[in-house]
């Protein structure tokens, strides 16, 4: 009987101290490793002692063989047992305790009381508790007549977003993973991810929130090799020296997996849920000996799974389960004979949406709403593919820099929080994106000399552009605060409603407030009637706590920040032009720093040679049906500030459209035009929907455009022109030669 850690007596004392209360509901937290079925089989060896029974539910047939040795190694009696006889009691053990499946008690529990045989002074225990809210587990709960402590490394489910607070009324907290691994009961760990390329993506989401097994194969269709020689490149690059265990998709996914390692020269095996016992016994002999490298598996090596010699552990599984992530990373963990750490190859890239294993969690028993959106919890490495957290400044491996100083605000800012605006002029530096949004407004601004002499806002211009830029930011947040108000009122209404004594009262005077021919007439009626009323309170308080995440998550239209900040800055600028008389000498004010047009032609075509047109009379000359009877294309494009560029076909002056709106730092997220419902513009080449780009471009910053040829000359004549007006830029400084 191995004696308990101090944090592991800390525990076990505060679980008695809440068990003392009768019909006590207690989960206890404590990470992967940290060893809670230790802690529950001295707690069951105290608690039996004056004659109590205990139950012990598990969901896994290997569970509850596990946990019988366990409990027997903790000097409790224990008998595992799969089943019982229908219609009779659930069994019990004098003194000691029955291990039972959880799915076999909640098929009883739907048709007969089963605990018969226990009373309010027994005890159940739920072996990975984060399971309970399942009906059958909840309702097993509901009906127990004793006291109740749950076990998980993770309060978190993926289905449902209520939390367990219905179901237990406590929670103890354990260490977190990094405080393990200080004091050396966990090992280390170091997080690798492939380049984003070479990620395995996650597909179709099913019915309860996760990527599907079919969803996950489908979405990667297009490039099998990521899945199978993918992994094991990316594996033989960084592990190929230690004992590894991979999570696979499905167990077609994970015999390909295997085979790919064996043809490879590397012994590897898979251990599925329909792996007769001998073998996986073999199995994991064969790994613990060094025999066997590679131990690929399908959601068998998760919860309550125990393989000490895996110093590596390949995830290729997508998931959007926080639970399932730290359960497959828990899995390397535990301390290593040769004090080594743990590898983990997450080739699915679960940490840009989970983090990393040892990130400080703060776990709650109650409803966690929705997961703010926002930038990933991480950053990856180019150097060495180690991934670090978000806010590193440095590789926590190589000591890559991340980032550097702001030469303008002095705050430190990422490599991808910078912008290089070479465009602007020589006036201009490298900037993070902080300071360039404010700097290019104040550089696109038509303002000459002589504007800036007759302004009497401010002496610095740069201070007026900076308080203005404030007030549009403070107005564009501010203008949902007032519903995120009454949100926040509804929601706490509702839920003291429920919560409060008043409820029964509430739901007197909804049957009172019915019509008098729909009103309940018998107790038994109104019984009826009460969940399906209660039910709709619930709902409504899901529905509100929605809309408020995603009115606490949604960004600004930086946009439109930026563009009422400029009118704002030009129509005072104009106002004071006319009333000095000036307006004529500053005049056009908003064309004043862009070069004017350059030998223009009227005619509907061209007549002949190569002749400039301006994007508006290219615009309206492609509304000739006829196009002028000729066949053209585009030659060169000039922009405002007289950069030509050569163009071959008509995709490419569509192209060098949006590039330059790109360049210019106004075109910087995905794009469509609502009026057609098209997408032009994405962060890589394949559609929303899934289909690929036709003829997929790569704008200068990094987002893509699709040039295909599904457009004629009349029609990316006009869409080019249309693209510029969406984004405030005048069509006539922009110039094209025809030939």
């Amino acid at each position: 009987m191995a004696e308990l850690r101090d944090y592991q007596q800390t525990l076990l004392e505060q679980a008695e101290a809440v068990l003392q209360t009768p019909g006590a509901r207690v989960m206890l937290q404590l990470p992967t490793g940290g060893g809670k079925t230790h802690i529950a089989g001295a707690l069951l060896r105290r608690w039996l002692r004056n004659g109590s029974k205990a139950v012990w539910l598990t969901h896994r047939t290997e569970l509850a063989d596990q946990t019988c040795g366990m409990l027997a190694e903790a000097g409790v009696s224990a008998i595992s047992l799969k089943t019982w006889q229908p219609g009779e009691n659930a069994p019990s053990v004098p003194k000691g305790a029955v291990i039972l499946m959880a799915q076999t008690v909640g098929r009883r529990t739907s048709r007969m009381q089963v605990w018969g045989k226990y009373g309010e002074g027994h005890i159940l225990v739920i072996d990975e508790a984060h399971h309970a809210t399942a009906d059958g587990w909840q309702r097993a709960i509901d009906q127990w007549p004793g006291r109740v402590i749950g076990l998980t490394a993770t309060p978190w489910r993926l289905s449902r977003m209520e939390g367990f607070d219905h179901l237990f009324k406590e929670l103890l907290l354990g260490p977190q993973v990094s405080q393990l691994q200080a004091d050396g009961w966990l090992c280390q760990c170091q997080v690798l991810m492939p380049r984003p390329g070479e990620i395995i993506r996650g597909g179709a989401i099913n019915a309860v929130g996760e990527y599907s097994e079919s969803g996950i194969e489908q979405a990667n269709r297009d490039r099998p090799d990521v899945m199978t020689a993918g992994a094991l490149r990316f594996w033989q690059f960084h592990a190929a020296e230690r004992q590894t265990v991979v999570y696979a998709v499905s167990q077609d996914h994970a015999r390909n997996l295997a085979a790919v390692f064996n043809e490879a020269g590397i012994p590897a095996a898979v251990m599925l849920s329909d792996t007769l016992p001998q073998e996986r016994a073999s199995a994991i002999e064969s790994f613990g000996s060094g025999a066997l490298r590679v131990l690929v598996n399908v959601a068998v090596a998760t919860e309550g799974f125990d393989l000490p010699d895996a110093s590596c552990i390949v995830i290729t599984r997508p998931t959007m389960s926080l639970a399932l992530y730290l359960q497959m990373v828990g899995r390397g963990l535990r301390p290593k004979a040769s004090g080594s750490d743990c590898l983990i190859l997450d080739l699915a890239g679960n940490s840009d949406a989970h983090g990393l294993p040892e990130d400080i969690r703060q776990w709650s028993l109650e409803s966690r709403g929705n997961r703010p959106g926002g930038d990933a919890p991480v950053v990856r490495c180019e150097r060495c593919d180690a991934v670090s957290p978000a806010a590193s400044h440095f590789c926590v491996h190589c000591q890559t820099p991340f980032g550097k100083d702001c030469t303008r605000c002095g705050t430190w800012r990422a490599w991808q929080r910078w912008s290089y605006e070479t465009h602007c002029g020589e006036r201009h530096e490298s900037v993070c994106d902080l300071c360039h949004h404010d700097a290019h407004i104040q550089a696109s601004l038509p303002v000459t000399e002589e504007l800036r002499k007759l302004s009497n806002m401010e002496p610095d211009l740069d201070s007026v552009l900076r308080r203005l830029l404030g007030e549009e930011r403070q107005r564009a947040s501010g203008a949902d605060e007032g519903r995120k108000k009454e949100l926040r009122s509804l929601i706490a209404a509702r839920e003291a409603e429920l919560s409060g004594d008043g409820l029964l009262q509430a739901f007197r005077n909804h049957i009172a407030e019915l019509p008098e021919g729909t009103r309940p007439k018998t107790e038994l009626e109104e019984y009826r009637l009460f969940p399906e009323w209660e039910h709709g309170l619930k709902r409504d308080v899901a529905d509100w706590k929605e809309e408020l995440d995603k009115l606490e998550s949604k960004l600004p239209d930086r946009r439109l920040i930026y563009k009422n900040a400029r009118e704002r800055v030009l129509r005072a600028l104009e106002a004071q032009a006319q009333e000095t008389g000036l307006l004529q000498e500053a005049a056009p004010i908003r064309s004043a720093s862009v070069p004017g047009p350059v030998a223009e032609v009227t005619a509907p075509a061209p007549t002949g040679g190569k002749e400039w047109m301006s994007f508006v009379q290219l615009g309206e000359w492609g509304k000739a049906s006829s196009m002028g009877g000729r066949s053209v294309k585009p030659i060169r494009f000039r922009d405002p500030s007289g950069n030509e560029v050569s163009l071959k076909t008509w995709a490419d002056l569509f192209f060098q459209t949006a590039d330059w709106l790109a360049q210019e730092g106004l075109l910087y997220e995905p794009f469509t035009f609502k009026s057609i419902r098209k997408w032009l513009i994405n962060t890589e080449p394949i559609h929303p929907n899934g289909r690929e780009f036709r003829f997929g471009r790569q704008l200068s910053n990094g987002l893509f455009i699709d040039v295909g040829d599904v457009w004629n000359a009349k029609t990316i004549a006009q869409l080019s022109g249309r693209l510029l007006t969406e984004f405030d830029q005048d069509p006539a400084h922009f110039h094209v030669v025809l030939g």
